[in-house]
């Protein structure tokens, strides 16, 4: 036990003896030499925030770089009824397969059943009776494969924040009149945007 001591108090005093040397580090930069200044980006901070916390700080960023065309609009908990969308909302989501070819890309429509509020992991979920056979599909609200989130028609009478009971309900979601006026919402916008063109 006495003998391991000693070893490692001759390892500490040797250790101590060699130290780092100035005489290897520059004393100052040459006029040659082009010295950038230090950049910091000011962090998104809220009003009622204090401190920074780093891991909101760059969950905000992410936010702002993926909201390129607006869609985080439709996801805020606190916007007015008429821009978000809400639980009972008929929407029409265009998004392309993979990212190799961009012009390959599918639309489905469907009643919005749930909204998953997680910022930059926001998704959704639509429903659709297609061929007498529910369909849902789950969508990522800022993925880069979601190419246009479109509400054609708000929902009415719809009082929770998830609609799960209608798939216990037998038949289509989108009754008769409900499909009708879906399918002519969205032949007029297709009309709009091909007139933009």
């Amino acid at each position: 036990m006495i003998g391991i001591r000693n070893i490692l108090k001759q390892r500490v005093l040797t250790a101590g003896r060699y130290q780092f040397h100035s005489w290897g580090v520059a004393k100052s930069i040459p006029a040659s030499v082009i010295v950038p200044e230090k950049e910091i980006p000011e962090p998104i901070l809220l009003k009622n925030e204090k401190k920074i916390n780093v891991l909101n700080v760059i969950k905000r960023e992410a936010l702002e770089r993926a909201n390129h065309d607006g869609r985080a609009l439709l996801f805020r908990s606190r916007a007015p009824m008429a821009e978000r969308m809400c639980p009972g909302d008929a929407v029409i989501v265009e998004s392309s397969n993979n990212l190799t070819n961009p012009e390959f890309t599918t639309r489905f429509i469907g009643i919005c059943i749930a909204i998953n509020r997680r910022g930059i992991d926001t998704s959704f979920t639509l429903r659709n009776v297609i061929l007498k056979v529910g369909v849902e599909m789950k969508f990522k609200a800022f993925s880069p494969l979601v190419r246009k989130i479109e509400v054609l028609r708000k929902g009415k009478g719809f009082r929770r924040a998830k609609l799960y009971y209608l798939r216990d309900r037998s038949g289509s979601i989108l009754k008769t009149k409900a499909a009708k006026q879906l399918t002519e919402a969205y032949n007029a916008s297709q009309s709009v945007s091909e007139n933009r063109k």
